[in-house]
């Protein structure tokens, strides 16, 4: 591992309602937030107020992710991206709201009785306001729209991520449910992008010939006729499509740490993203930090990844892995080499109030 290549991570225990960096200072946005009411997130076992996902309904968690995306539009500079990842799930009995520890949108089974009796007395509200029984409530399409509407961002792709390892569902008269959305969401037309960086090769059987597909176009002046459109194969590979088959990836985390639940979702995700449009050296944040995935990633691809999160225990494991070498090595797709000592965890946890008060920005 050539330490040369790799960029810094700095872990903030904050809001994502009100971001502790300076306006216009980030290059580019990787978050996924938490789901609507499936999750109650914790520190030390016990529920903490505030989080995003224990709304009521569905239209007040929508309205709090566009409170949110707003923080990350001031934040973004003119030439940066934002990429969002957004499930979706069922509106459910009058029982239990739709919640299902066996979910493929749940990631564990939730402990905390507190966090799930919370979840359950908000059920009926949000079946009446969200969806009828058994109805998809539609929470990304709503907040892209509301995104578009309201925010005035342009949405420049969506994509769909495949998940060739989902879990198994129960049902029998729908179909299983085996992706999720990411939204490309930019401030301006013209912003940063090297989608060189992350073309795909060719299929064997084409050839190269499928240019429509997978090359690019120019125009040509032909003998014995007008300019007409012509497409050239791109040496370096076809773009990516609007649907990328990325298996889900587990995440052992020591037991020193004390942290018995999480949900990461894989490195393939922001790598692909960080590597398509972000410069090197840049800043990349993820208001919903979690286990820390992006941020790591951004620091293995040598840039400046900036992790934000409520819970003092996502924190602390995001400062693990964002100091582990075996994540490093991990992220950056290299075999770990053998340290003689213990690497010291030289970025720790940074709280909001001394950032604030030193005057640090990022």
């Amino acid at each position: 591992m050539d330490r040369r290549d790799v960029g810094s991570a700095r872990i903030i225990r904050g809001n994502a309602l009100a971001l502790p960096l300076a306006d216009e200072s980030v290059d580019l946005v990787v978050t996924s937030p938490p789901y609507f009411g499936l999750r109650s997130y914790q520190d030390a076992g016990e529920h903490y107020d505030g989080q995003i996902g224990a709304e009521a309904t569905p239209a007040e968690f929508v309205d709090a992710l566009i409170a949110a995306t707003r923080e990350m539009v001031r934040v973004l500079k003119p030439s940066g991206s934002i990429w969002v990842n957004l499930g979706d799930r069922y509106a459910g009995s009058s029982g239990g709201g739709g919640y299902s520890d066996k979910s493929t949108l749940a990631g564990f089974t939730n402990p905390n009785t507190k966090g799930r009796q919370m979840q359950e007395e908000h059920a009926k509200t949000r079946i009446v306001a969200g969806a009828p029984t058994k109805s998809l409530i539609g929470v990304p399409w709503r907040y892209a729209l509301r995104c578009i509407d309201d925010l005035g961002l342009i949405l420049r792709a969506e994509v769909i991520w495949s998940k060739p390892n989902g879990l198994p569902e129960s049902v029998t008269d729908r179909v299983r449910r085996s992706h999720e959305t990411w939204f490309h969401f930019t401030r301006s037309p013209r912003y940063y992008s090297a989608v060189d960086e992350i073309r795909e090769a060719y299929l064997p059987q084409s050839g190269g010939r499928d240019q429509s597909t997978y090359g690019s176009q120019r125009e040509r002046t032909v003998v014995g006729g007008g300019p007409r459109t012509i497409s050239e194969a791109n040496p370096l590979g076809k773009l990516p499509g609007s649907v990328w088959t990325v298996p889900t990836q587990p995440l052992r985390v020591p037991a020193e740490l004390g942290i018995d639940h999480f949900a990461a979702f894989p490195m393939e995700w922001p790598r692909r993203i960080i590597k398509g449009w972000s410069p090197l050296g840049g800043v990349v944040l993820d208001p919903f930090g979690g286990t820390g995935t992006t941020a790591l990633v951004a620091k293995a691809l040598g840039r400046q990844g900036i992790h934000v999160d409520m819970s003092a225990d996502y924190c602390r494991l995001a400062t693990w892995r964002t100091n582990d070498p075996g994540q490093i090595a991990k992220a950056m797709q290299v075999k770990p080499t053998k340290a003689k000592k213990p690497a010291k965890q030289v970025e720790g946890q940074v709280s909001t109030l001394d950032l604030f008060e030193d005057g640090i920005s990022a």
